[in-house]
């Protein structure tokens, strides 16, 4: 099907025509074909299942055109419509598509599954769409905030919490001329943390707005019929890719695809990744390494270097060493950045969440321009960003899992990892690899991962965890006001169409007399409403019962139990919401002896915390809140990492968590005005964020002064910033780890303020 023919049908301007035209894009692929002819360029809703780089998003971009910037009056003339027809908003509709409509009369919402792929849809669409007037907003994070500023953007990218966020706030401008909802990445609703989510607020969506069009995107759904049956969609389901995946299983040498066809590999490396990345590289190809953990990764990356440096131009090692420098800053380096920035100088890196988020963004970037040759990394990087290399290698197929031991991989996971084999720019074919050990593990890796399908994607709604925060949330944004009704609500989810909600109305009712006796709802006749209790916790986006532990332990100091900087961080990190660290053998006798030294501390006790988990959850959480003390107390990153087996990026997700919830449990504290908590709690948030003590609490206030510099600043007996207000410009540029451009900027923010 020719593009430009489907721009002048669907009247597009000639400046999108142009925009088009300048990408150089003239035949659509097979799948987007099919797309358009299924109706979603007439508005009709359709599920699009189609592989990695099919062209998913090109049919999601002309919906959005197509919504917000066709001639919709010469639409209506060539139909025989006249523009009253259409309803009020359509009066100021534009005749020329190089104008926008009014803000409030047509908007766009498209939905991304993590913060990571929404922002680089965002930064797509900005530089493709800006051009032509398109106002793009990205929503991500605030979850506590209504966001008021994106009800002007015409189009919105967020992720689920965000968008959920929105509605408990009752926004109503979101819903307001909201005429298209995309969702990508729909098979996600199968995940038992992030689904339930998805699920809500698309079946919330579509009840508030019925004429609303949805486009679900996704490449790996088994039931994709029962899906696009759930939401009334037509489907689009192709097995169709811009270039060929060859799937194969490597043991002996030898490469056996799924065809039939078998090549021997000659090189000479000792194990099977290297053998599989060399013959790649030496094929002008990038890969990727699949592996099992953040140790993995690692050793895998390093036995890597060795390999393909050798094989580096010298314009390449030159590039390389300055990224590694960009890897392991001198005042922030940990022994973890060491190990990436020796392994960046080589072309290889390893990639996982214990690296910093501005680390991953430039192995990110380098491995996109072809300067970084292999990345190592866990399969949660397939998921997470759009990373395609000529040869994808899953070493290996299985994982540890609490009790059960070592288990497979889900097929659908595997085939995450293939669907990133192929660079559709720059490889004529790609090539996804699994490594067995024996022949008959040969025959077992066909079976299991490429010749058999992904699972089915079924919803997680009937959680009881779920159920209790969407209930509470329903309850509090007032579309439910009582137990048929919530029934009623739950009968239009993925849950109910596949027939799942098996003792649904008990658990209901069950959770509905939680809420009333704890505080959270109250009733008036046979009707629930929020108490200022529910609604604060519904618009802080927490567990209800992670709401309920910060009060229990809130009463208590009420009634007299001392509080300290060791008693609310284990306040918080009991609660449900918690990012955890992990417990190994090893940390059991420190981590009594620490039990030991803080018990007096504790606004909960040990069997407190034991009754809402089971004694490896108590060792978690005091495992949790020694690491943010030591954070706090200016431990240096390095020693943290060591101590406690943890990266930087462990470091940030750890304290960004421990920072909201200390926000919730503020809040919390001024409903129930708890007011000698309330300041205390504030203060606490900033010395997480930091990592200080609290006598740097002032200095870290000023932009661009962290822990390092306040410690620096304060050791030279600057310690406020009225401190800082006596000294010149030249001295304070000459302090370690100033200079003249900082130290300028600092005096600018000091006399500002």
């Amino acid at each position: 099907m020719d593009l430009q023919s489907v721009l002048e049908k669907y009247s597009f301007s000639p400046e999108i025509q142009k925009s088009f035209s300048a990408t150089g894009i003239k035949t659509l692929h097979p799948p987007q074909a099919e797309a358009i002819q299924a109706g979603v360029l007439d508005g009709k809703n359709l599920l699009m299942a189609a592989p990695t780089a099919s062209g998913k998003t090109l049919i999601a971009e002309l919906a959005i055109l197509k919504k917000l910037l066709t001639n919709e009056r010469q639409e209506m003339k060539d139909e025989g419509r006249t523009g009253s027809e259409k309803g009020p908003l359509s009066k100021e509709v534009p005749s020329s598509s190089s104008h926008l409509p009014p803000l409030a009369s047509r908007r766009c919402l498209y939905i991304a599954p993590l913060k990571a792929l929404a922002s680089e849809k965002y930064r797509e669409f900005t530089k493709k769409y800006a051009p032509l007037g398109l106002k793009i907003g990205l929503a991500i994070g605030d979850l506590d905030s209504p966001s008021h500023y994106l009800k002007d953007y015409h189009v919105i990218i967020a992720t689920a919490e965000k968008v959920d966020s929105l509605l408990r706030a009752r926004a109503g401008w979101l819903m307001q001329g909201l005429s298209l909802l995309i969702l990508d990445e729909i098979h996600v609703m199968g995940d038992p943390t992030r689904g339930p989510t998805l699920e809500v607020l698309a079946t919330r969506m579509r009840l508030l707005n019925p004429d609303m069009q949805v486009l679900a995107l996704s490449a790996t759904v088994a039931n994709a019929k029962e899906m696009a049956g759930w939401l009334e969609a037509g489907l689009v389901k192709s097995d169709w890719r811009p270039i060929p995946l060859h799937e194969g299983v490597f043991y002996n040498n030898r490469l056996t695809f799924a065809s039939g066809d078998i090549r021997l590999l000659k090189e000479e490396a000792p194990e099977d990744v290297q053998k599989l990345v060399l013959d790649t590289l030496r094929g002008k190809g990038q890969a990727l390494v699949f592996v099992n953990s953040r140790r993995s990764t690692q050793a895998v990356a390093r036995e890597l270097s060795a390999w393909v440096a050798p094989l580096l131009t010298p314009e390449e090692r030159k590039a390389l060493a300055s990224i590694a420098k960009e890897a392991a800053p001198s005042l922030h380096a940990t022994k973890i950045c060491t190990k990436l920035a020796e392994c960046l100088k080589h072309g290889v890196a390893f990639h996982h969440a214990g690296l910093r988020p501005q680390q991953r963004e430039l192995i990110e970037e380098n491995f996109k321009s072809g300067l970084i040759k292999t990345i190592s990394c866990t399969p949660t990087l397939a998921a997470g960003v759009n990373l395609p290399a000529r040869r994808a290698i899953v070493r290996d197929c299985k994982r540890y899992s609490a009790g059960a031991g070592s288990v497979f991989i889900p097929a659908s996971e595997y085939k995450q990892c293939a669907g990133r084999a192929g660079r559709p720019q720059y490889d004529e074919y790609g090539e996804a690899v699994l490594i067995a050990k024996s022949l008959s593990d040969q025959n077992a890796l066909f079976d299991r991962f490429i010749l058999a399908p992904p699972e089915d994607v079924c919803s997680q709604m009937a959680e009881e965890s779920q159920l209790r925060r969407h209930i509470l949330a329903s309850i509090a944004s007032g579309y439910v006001h009582d137990v048929n009704g919530m029934f009623e609500f739950l009968q239009h989810t993925f849950l109910a169409y596949q027939r799942q909600g098996g003792g649904l109305i008990e658990m209901i009712g069950n959770i509905f007399d939680f809420l009333h006796t704890e505080g959270f709802i109250e009733k008036s006749g046979f009707r629930y409403f929020p108490t200022p209790f529910g609604n604060r916790t519904s618009r802080l986006y927490i567990d209800p019962i992670s709401a309920l532990i910060m009060k229990k332990g809130m009463d208590k100091v009420k009634d007299g139990k001392s509080f300290s900087t060791v008693g609310l961080l284990h306040l918080i990190a009991t609660c449900p919401d918690s990012e955890m660290l992990s417990v190994g053998k090893k940390d059991t006798d420190d981590l009594e002896d620490f039990a030991t030294r803080v018990e007096d501390e504790l606004v909960l006790s040990a069997d407190d915390v034991e009754m809402l988990g089971d004694h490896y959850t108590a060792l978690a959480v005091l495992k949790t809140v020694w690491m943010l003390t030591r954070w706090m107390e200016e431990e240096e990153e390095e020693a943290l990492c060591e101590r406690f087996d943890i990266g930087p990026g462990d470091i940030f997700r750890h304290t960004e968590s421990a920072q909201w919830l200390l926000y919730a449990a503020q809040s919390i504290a001024e409903v129930f005005r708890f007011k000698k908590l309330t300041f205390f709690l504030g203060d606490l948030q900033n010395r997480v964020r930091y990592g200080i003590r609290e006598e740097l609490l002032d200095l870290c206030r000023l932009k661009g002064i962290g822990r390092i510099r306040a410690r620096i600043l304060f050791s030279h007996g600057w310690k406020t910033q009225k401190d800082l207000a006596r000294i010149d410009e030249e001295s304070l540029g000459k302090i370690k780890g100033i200079g003249n451009v900082l130290a300028r900027d600092i005096l600018k923010q000091i006399k500002k303020d």
